[in-house]
């Protein structure tokens, strides 16, 4: 499946020539234009809510991944606030805390997103060699291709049945693991994001390096 970008074309591919009778520096400086007009929306549109700025972008997956994550966020506080179980003051500090979060990083991702589209309309040959290589073309595409949103999808699918079912099992397991268990999964998160973009800063540097 393809996902389309800017002018309804994939993003990841390069520009074709100017049409005939209209000269194509002429036409590559309004398709630029037209790509910072559209990098203002999306954030406007990621400011107010968040993933919406990444569907506007054409980053479909990406944007509905934070709309999920933030109705999964949500459904947790009304779950460990619900009557019946012992609240956890500290599990529900730390999920509050977790919506500011998301939003902001939602608005930093949809700039960074939209910031690889302008500069992708100025050099389009350079992404065009990289992928001669073999390369990715852009990190921003990559959660596009994968399976990591279905996966999401079945697990967070699966945890809002839990938080409608109320198992018991599952009000002790938050009650005194929750807190525990939420902060080992940010710092697995923290990590595997150092990871990786340390990764990333060794893999640019590489291609510098190669030419």
């Amino acid at each position: 499946m393809e996902f389309k970008g800017e002018d309804g074309m994939n993003s990841e591919q390069p520009l074709p020539s100017g049409q005939p009778g209209q000269p194509h520096g002429q036409k590559q400086r309004g398709r630029l234009q037209y790509a910072k007009f559209r990098k203002v929306i999306a954030i406007i549109m990621a400011a107010l809510i968040p993933g919406m700025g990444h569907l506007f972008l054409g980053l479909f997956i990406r944007g509905l991944t934070f709309i999920v994550l933030l109705l999964l966020d949500i459904f947790a506080m009304l779950y460990v606030s619900s009557d019946g179980l012992r609240i956890n003051i500290p599990l529900l500090i730390l999920l509050g805390l977790f919506i500011p979060v998301l939003y902001f990083y939602n608005v930093y991702d949809v700039l960074q997103s939209a910031d690889y589209m302008v500069r992708y309309r100025r050099k389009p040959d350079q992404y065009a060699r990289m992928d001669a290589r073999g390369q990715q073309s852009s990190p921003f595409y990559a959660w596009e291709r994968g399976f990591a949103f279905a996966v999401l999808l079945v697990a967070g699918g699966g945890l809002m049945i839990l938080f409608r079912m109320k198992p018991r099992w599952l009000s002790i397991f938050f009650e005194d693991y929750g807190f525990l268990t939420l902060a080992i999964i940010l710092m697995m998160i923290g990590l595997f994001l150092f990871l990786r973009e340390a990764f990333l800063s060794f893999k640019r540097k590489k291609l510098k390096e190669r030419g």
